[in-house]
């Protein structure tokens, strides 16, 4: 047995500012297009940076984990559903990932339920010193008899990123400090840091341009920086078409990009083939990325939202 994505969502609706609720349609949505009920599901990781208010407690996970009513009662004979925030920046839901595949791997849960997303802690749409999109994304893990997993996660991080990437200057915000947030792009170029993991990620499942260039690999590239897909591909020797991006007309989705990618590919057909996809996030302070190995049957095309 090894884990495997059983579904996933994302949610941009326009109608709300609020990471919370956004995080729980997609979260919704990514259960009803499973065969998974609720009450099956034994964790809940959430990966988002960016929140409603600038929450730092109660965890996020729990509180989208009460909104849609996912294993809140205590009873005999079953665990409580485990959630908690895992917050790492761009690369948070691949580090959820390994988180819950630990889990999954020792038959502690059966299902895992990752969130990622980021909002403007106002809830306001578009606010001009904002450099993300407003947007929530859910993937929904198991275990199946049929999938080879994931592979080892590859990370790097540059000396910058070791200074906060957000903040809130209370001096300057004074009262209204739950509602601003100021936040610095990183110094490194991501095309440089992603080829930095996503090189020995390669070699080490003995994947080359080869691989990419008759579809069996696929490279998913959720990064908004100018020319980043193709850069990266002339710098990992591979073909442009085989790295996928995501449709960025609602901003850069940061912590939820690598779901983006994952549905666009998923709806263009590009993993119908694929034996390996290798799943990558970076921004210019660090980058990560581990390899996907799906199930052997070609999975369902689904609709994003």
């Amino acid at each position: 047995m090894a884990t495997t994505i059983i579904s996933a969502a994302t949610n941009c609706d326009l109608d709300t500012g609020s990471y919370f609720e956004l995080a729980a349609r997609a979260a919704r949505t990514c259960v009803e297009r499973s065969d998974v009920g609720l009450d099956e599901i034994g964790m809940l990781i959430n990966a988002g940076v960016f929140r409603d208010s600038n929450i730092s407690e109660p965890a996020v996970a729990a509180l989208i984990q009460k909104r849609i009513g996912l294993g809140l009662a205590y009873e005999s004979g079953r665990a409580p559903t485990f959630s908690f925030d895992l917050m790492q920046g761009a690369t948070g839901l691949l580090h959820a990932i390994v988180a819950a595949e630990s889990f999954l791997a020792t038959g502690a849960v059966e299902y895992a339920l990752l969130v990622a997303g980021d909002a403007h802690p106002s809830t306001m749409r578009d606010v001009a010193d904002f450099p993300y999109g407003t947007g929530g994304a859910a993937l929904l893990l198991g275990n199946s008899p049929t999938a080879r997993g994931f592979g080892r996660i590859h990370t790097c991080h540059t000396t910058s990123s070791d200074e906060p990437i957000a903040w809130v200057a209370l001096g300057e915000a004074g009262t209204n400090g739950r509602s601003v947030i100021s936040v610095r792009a990183g110094a490194d170029d991501p095309v440089d840091l992603a080829a930095t993991v996503v090189q020995p990620c390669l070699d080490e499942e003995g994947i080359d341009g080869g691989d990419f260039a008759e579809g069996s690999a696929v490279l998913l590239a959720p990064a908004q920086a100018l020319r980043f897909r193709s850069r990266l591909a002339d710098a990992l020797a591979i073909p442009s078409r085989s790295v996928v991006g995501f449709d960025s007309s609602n901003g850069d989705p940061y912590t939820a990009a690598p779901v983006h990618a994952y549905l666009n590919a998923l709806n263009t057909g590009l993993l119908d083939t694929a034996r390996t996809v290798i799943f990558l996030a970076a921004d210019g302070t660090s980058a990560a990325c581990l390899a996907y190995h799906p199930q052997v049957v070609s999975p369902t095309r689904l609709a994003c939202r």
